[in-house]
């Protein structure tokens, strides 16, 4: 290293190799889906925390932090791109990036800590790694957009074995895997390369191994189960117009004209996006009246989402403070709203609720944006049937939190919907993103998935994971599914999250007890 002229001291090399394999990650993730990179975006950062000497916890911590700030800066670049309808965009984006980078930050923590007790780095990794994707999936800002696991989305043949362990046994195999072909080819004095070589071998075989015969079974059994013909709408209703009163009428003409169409195939269902009510469908007589009338006419019920309030303990209900507001659906049939209400429970940072603060003080973040933090969580994890079939729905990001679907499915759900409105993102990556969560979340319960988005993308998912039809962005659309009903409960549907307890588990034993070796 040479001194800068200046006087001030040199910036080792080093400390670019974990930002730089943070944004090759990151090119692992759809729409690019760059496989490869799902391996090679780590070894930067394995080979920062490889170092030697046995670099200290704090530097660990700083490097693994820089791979975070580089892999969710590129990832989730659009986030600042909702500025058009939000004040707060930036700064969410800021403030997300900064949070999020802590994945890498503890990963890299826990791996150099490990180091120092004589935890080998290539067995502390996957097992930090895992532990820490799951503690962050906890809390007002629990976010698992972005585990490593969801770069596996659209390989099925890789992904089958998320029924035994969720994403997190794929983040698990796919960051043991690049830590094991990192130490083959990186090996350190004393490092039996036979023995590494075997382990790789062995992991990079089993998943694909695993998926391939689970295809095969699966499929030659798909024919047997029971279906149900359901219809998902894409109205494609710009955000900008989304609750303009002047577009009222041309939001119901959209929706009303592609149910007739739906209604010309059968189907079971017909289930509408997110919000697609422009109001209040149990307070507003004229869209109740509009939606009754219309499952009254194609003779199917329709399954819808809306704002909906309950008045506060209390409040005579006179003033719009006196409610608590929800971001909701509910199902239709001929005249009637049907029982049960879901209400959205993860709900955006931000966008949908400012976290942590009581609701005096989030009324100022509210005020700077008409987009900004307005709803309460809801409760319960709600389901309804139809032909004698139970579905739940996820309301839009839910869907990345595997434990959502998984509460679903043990309460009685037997395929499941995703309604959103992804209007807000434009022709970024976050709708490829966003859409890529069901394969894995059906493949984990081996459920099928019917997604009803207000723009896009549309389509539906088969218990294997394989996305069988989809729309494109920003075109009004029909999908018409024939969704297979397994009637599997998984390992994963039955146990949750064992995976990442085991590591963490596995990890703090290894701290306690470890061999006393560098490296």
């Amino acid at each position: 290293m040479t001194a800068d002229p200046r006087g001030r001291p040199p910036v080792a090399p080093w400390w670019w190799w974990p930002p730089a394999g943070g944004v090759l990650f990151a090119l692992a993730y759809p729409p690019l889906d760059v496989l490869p990179l799902a391996i090679l975006g780590l070894w930067p950062f394995l080979a920062f925390l490889d170092r030697n000497p046995v670099i200290r916890p704090r530097t660990g911590f700083v490097g693994g932090y820089l791979f975070g700030l580089a892999h969710f800066g590129a990832l989730l670049y659009w986030i600042a791109g909702l500025s058009g309808f939000s004040a707060m965009a930036v700064p969410a984006y800021v403030a997300s990036v900064l949070i999020l980078a802590l994945n890498g930050g503890l990963t890299g923590l826990a791996v150099a800590y490990g180091r120092g007790r004589g935890v080998p780095v290539a067995v502390a990794f996957p097992l930090a790694w895992t532990a820490v994707e799951w503690l962050r999936s906890f809390g007002d800002l629990g976010f698992t957009w972005a585990v490593a696991g969801d770069a596996l989305a659209s390989y099925p043949l890789l992904i089958q074995s998320a029924e035994l362990g969720g994403v997190w046994l794929l983040t698990l195999w796919l960051t043991a895997l690049s830590a094991a072909l990192y130490r083959l080819l990186r090996p350190l004095p004393g490092t039996r390369r036979k023995r590494v070589a075997a382990i790789a071998i062995a992991l990079a075989g089993a998943f694909p191994a695993y998926g391939g015969w689970r295809i095969s079974d699966l499929e030659s059994r798909i024919g047997d189960w029971p279906t149900l013909r359901a219809a998902a709408i894409q109205p494609n209703v710009p955000q900008e117009v989304k609750w303009d009163p002047a577009f009222v009428d041309e939001t119901y003409r959209r929706l009303g004209s592609l149910t007739l169409a739906a209604a010309e195939s059968a189907p079971d269902l017909v289930v509408w996006p997110e919000s697609a009510v422009p109001g209040y469908l149990r307070y507003d007589p004229r869209a109740r009246a509009l939606v009754t009338g219309l499952s009254r006419q194609i003779g199917v019920p329709i399954f819808t989402g809306t704002n909906d309030a309950d008045t506060l303990d209390g409040r005579s209900g006179a003033d719009a403070a006196d409610f608590r507001v929800y971001n909701a659906a509910y199902l239709v049939s001929g005249d009637s709203i049907l029982p049960g209400r879901y209400a959205k429970r993860r709900l955006v940072p931000v966008a949908e609720r400012v976290p942590f603060l009581p609701g005096q003080l989030s009324g100022f973040f509210e005020r700077l944006s008409a987009w900004t933090g307005q709803f309460a969580p809801g409760s319960g994890w709600t389901t309804w049937k139809v032909d004698g079939q139970g579905f739940g729905a996820l309301i839009c990001y839910e869907s990345v939190f595997p434990a959502s679907s998984r509460a679903l499915v043990r309460n009685g759900a037997d395929f499941l919907l995703n309604i959103t409105n992804d209007a807000w993102f434009g022709r970024t990556a976050a709708p490829y993103q966003h859409a890529s969560h069901l394969a894995l979340r059906a493949v984990e319960n081996r459920v099928s998935f019917l997604r009803s988005a207000n723009t896009g993308i549309s389509g539906w998912v088969d218990p294997i994971g394989r996305y069988r039809a989809r729309t494109g962005l920003y075109v009004p659309g029909l999908v018409v599914a024939e969704l297979p009903l397994s009637g599997i409960e998984t390992p994963y549907t039955r146990w949750g999250p064992w995976v990442p307890m085991a590591s963490l588990l596995a990890l703090v034993v290894l701290w306690l007890v470890g061999p006393r070796r560098r490296g």
